[in-house]
């Protein structure tokens, strides 16, 4: 059995407390999805075949190449999953490489293909879905039911180092990140049907970039430094709730410290992987997971482990995954 850091936020407290932790009956190296109630485990049965563990029933509904990777993501929604094939996921190193890319019903195996590309995401109570192509630098987005689709070409310079944030806010509007040759991000709000693409902010330095995530009545566009380069962080918000104007970015948080970010919204807070103490001689850190209220705007240290770096929201959860 497996253990995994937990967050569960039902109480607040500025200090951190020791974390419930995830206890299944799978390896970890074979989980790529769990839902919250544990109805439902999807795991990597073998080298390239996915199963559905589910009422003490288990289901191969999947078979690829032994060396065939899996990535698995939902949302809120509960209506779909997505679920990226990673060919050669220890051999081929190429950035540019494309996987393929599939849909399937919550707690079923009947998959769906939607196309080739990487960075897979569900939109709009899963019936969209998008994903990236860095070979022609072009975001696609799908319809899962009707498989109607719209391109999205990025900047014309290729950066294979760079991939875009994408977000959805009505079934017309997407807003994404780009960068320019100059290495300065913006995030760009898009039309689908008119084609009319808007800069709604510009990041006044480079060697930052953009992070975004979205709840229910608000988008986060968190601004993070890349590693080694001497620039603050913040988080903004943007109001949903009275249409599609993205003009109004607020500034919710604000810090020197080079952090993380790796953000997860839910309804009242954003999850982030925070800086608490650096050298910035030998860029070493000490980071931590932290909760931010956005009401109260007070920020809530989560863990003390000393090395997060990365959050996985997964369902109801979100999961600190820490020496494996």
């Amino acid at each position: 059995m497996v253990w995994i850091s937990l967050f569960i936020a039902l109480l607040d407290f500025s200090y951190a407390k020791e974390l419930p932790r995830l206890l299944t009956k799978h390896s970890m190296d074979s989980i790529r999805f769990i839902t919250g109630d544990g109805r439902y485990t999807y795991v990597e049965k073998r080298p390239g075949v996915m199963g559905l563990v589910s009422s003490f029933r288990s289901v191969d509904f999947l078979s690829e190449p032994s060396t065939t990777n899996f990535i698995m993501t939902g949302t809120s929604s509960q209506t779909r999953l997505a679920l990226e094939a990673i060919s050669f996921h220890h051999n081929d190193n190429n950035l540019m490489k494309m996987n393929k890319i599939l849909v399937l019903d919550w707690g079923d195996t009947v998959t769906k293909e939607m196309g080739i590309g990487v960075n897979a995401k569900l939109h709009r109570q899963d019936e969209w879905i998008s994903f990236y192509r860095p070979e022609d630098r072009t975001i696609i987005i799908k319809n899962v039911v009707t498989l109607k689709s719209y391109e999205i070409k990025l900047s014309f310079k290729i950066s294979p180092f760079f991939w875009p944030e994408v977000e959805m806010i009505n079934s017309e509007t997407v807003v994404y990140t780009d960068v320019n040759e100059k290495g300065t991000a913006a995030l760009v709000q898009q039309n689908l049907i008119t084609k009319k693409a808007t800069v709604i902010y510009k990041s006044p330095l480079t060697a930052t970039r953009l992070e975004l995530c979205q709840a229910k009545d608000y988008l986060a566009v968190g601004e993070f430094p890349y590693e080694g380069v001497t620039r603050g962080s913040s988080i903004s918000t943007i109001k949903l709730t009275g249409g599609v104007n993205l003009s109004g970015l607020s500034n919710i948080y604000k810090s020197v410290e080079q952090d993380i970010g790796n953000m997860v919204c839910l309804d009242k807070s954003i999850y982030f992987v925070k800086t608490m103490q650096q050298d910035k001689k030998t860029f070493s850190k000490l980071t931590e997971a932290v909760k931010l209220d956005l009401d109260s705007g007070k920020l809530e240290v989560k863990t003390e482990l000393q090395a997060v770096a990365q959050l996985i929201h997964m369902d109801d959860r979100v999961l600190v995954p820490f020496r494996g």
